[in-house]
């Protein structure tokens, strides 16, 4: 074999090899061309998908701090009203003390009404029993009165007959034996004794 027919052999070799290399690299390039523009989709997918999960991490961002706003109101609101019911609990005690209070006040009045009630239905008794004795008393009164006035006319009477007999006496002494003006003394007595009796009953009806 010739120099020369042996460079064609490997020349035509080398340009066999270098087209299956350039066939290779060329298949290469293309799936690398394919894998980078398959990346690239992959990456503006990613991407698309990172912005989106960056929006839907901020919503959630956002309303997890609507959400800790919200609670923290209803925190807040959850004390005061925790508060409130505190006070309104302390108010309903003192009302319920201040009730209690009144209806021992109402119950200690009922007794005292009860107490009071019976004493006026003692002193109605009383005054009934009182007018009823008043009217006794008032009829008594009448009587001795009257009695009074009998007492008084008797008195006049006898005050006159009083006085006729002591001038008739004054007239007659003169021709009075001793027994006769004894007699006349003791009648005389007796009368005065009962002038005398006459005025103490009068005196007593007008006291009483």
């Amino acid at each position: 074999m010739t120099p020369t027919a042996s460079r064609e052999i490997v020349l035509g070799l080398s340009r066999e090899r270098l087209a299956r290399a350039t066939s290779r690299l060329e298949r290469v390039a293309r799936d690398a061309a394919e894998r980078i523009n398959h990346l690239k989709q992959e990456k503006a997918a990613l991407e698309h998908r990172l912005s989106d999960l960056e929006k839907l991490f901020e919503q959630e961002r956002q309303n997890f701090e609507q959400r800790a706003a919200l609670l923290n109101s209803v925190t807040t609101e959850t004390e005061e009203r925790s508060k409130a019911f505190e006070e309104l609990n302390a108010r309903l005690t003192d009302q319920e003390r201040l009730l209690s209070e009144q209806i021992e006040t109402i119950s200690h009045l009922e007794g005292e009404l009860e107490t009071r009630r019976t004493q006026l239905l003692e002193q109605q008794t009383v005054e009934t029993a009182w007018k009823g004795e008043l009217a006794e008393w008032q009829g008594k009164v009448e009587q001795l009165e009257d009695r009074l006035k009998k007492t008084s006319d008797e008195r006049d009477n006898l005050k006159s007959k009083l006085y006729d007999n002591e001038r008739v006496a004054a007239q007659y002494v003169m021709h009075f034996t001793a027994d006769d003006r004894d007699k006349a003394t003791k009648a005389i007595d007796t009368l005065i004794d009962q002038l005398s009796v006459l005025e103490t009953r009068a005196t007593i009806a007008n006291e009483k």
